[in-house]
C-alpha cells in the first residue's frame, strides 16, 4: 500500500448503476469535513503519519471547552504528501482525483452471539425424521487430549472487527448541495453512517 494518504468518509446506503453494459452494485459514501491536525515524524515517533481530525467542533471557551473532534485518525504518508499539504489544511475528494482503486477499512457489523451454522458455516445436521439437532456443532474432537483443539469452530461472538477491504474500485466522485460523494463498486463493511478510512493505493 503506497503512502500517499487517505480521507474519512461515512457509509451512505448501497444501490445499482450501469458499468457499460453491466448492471453492478455500488456504495455511496459521503466525504466528511476533515483537517490536518499535525505530522509524526520518523524521528519522533519512529514512522511517518498524517493526524486528521474529522468533524471538528467548537466549543464555550468561556466555560474552558476546547476544540474537539468528532474522530481523530492517521494516515500513513511519505515524504511528497508532507510537502503538499501543511498542517490545519482542509482535506476533501480532491486527493482521490486520477485514483482507480482504494483500500477501505472499517468496523463490520455487530451480530451478537451466533451458532456454528451462521459463524461458521458448518453445515449442521439432518433436519428430518425427527432429529432434534440440525443446526448443531457435532463431534468437538478426539477422546484424547480431553480439550478442544485449538482453531475448532465453536459459537461465539460475531462482528464488531476491524475488516480492510483491498483494491475496491473508485468509479466516480460526485458532488450534491456542496457534500461530495465516492461511488465505489461494490460493498463496503459497516452499518449506514458508519466512518470509514480510505487509503490512497
Amino acid at each position: 500500500m503506497a503512502n500517499k494518504g487517505g480521507v474519512v468518509v461515512a457509509k451512505q446506503e448501497m444501490t445499482k448503476m450501469w458499468i457499460g453494459d453491466k448492471f453492478v452494485a455500488v456504495t455511496l459514501a459521503k466525504v466528511l469535513p476533515q483537517e490536518i491536525i499535525r505530522y509524526k515524524t520518523q524521528e519522533k515517533d519512529g514512522y511517518s503519519a498524517v493526524v486528521v481530525g474529522v468533524e471538528k467542533k467548537e466549543l464555550n471557551k468561556e466555560k474552558g471547552q476546547k476544540l474537539v473532534y468528532g474522530m481523530v485518525t492517521e494516515f500513513p504518508v511519505d515524504e511528497a504528501f508532507v510537502s503538499a499539504n501543511e498542517a490545519g489544511k482542509i482535506l476533501d475528494a480532491s486527493l482521490l482525483e486520477g485514483v482507480s482503486s482504494l483500500a477501505v477499512t472499517g468496523m463490520t457489523k455487530g451480530k451478537g452471539y451466533q451458532g456454528l451454522v451462521k459463524r461458521c458455516n458448518v453445515k449442521g445436521g439432518p433436519a428430518t425424521h425427527g432429529h432434534k439437532f440440525s443446526r448443531a456443532g457435532g463431534s468437538k474432537g478426539n477422546r484424547k487430549p480431553r480439550r478442544t483443539m485449538k482453531g475448532h469452530p465453536h459459537a461465539g461472538h460475531m462482528g464488531s472487527e476491524q475488516l480492510t477491504l483491498k483494491r475496491i474500485p473508485l468509479l466516480n466522485i460526485v458532488e450534491k448541495d456542496g457534500v461530495k460523494f465516492l461511488i465505489v463498486k461494490g460493498s463496503l463493511p459497516g452499518a449506514r453512517n458508519g466512518k470509514l478510512k480510505c487509503f490512497v493505493e
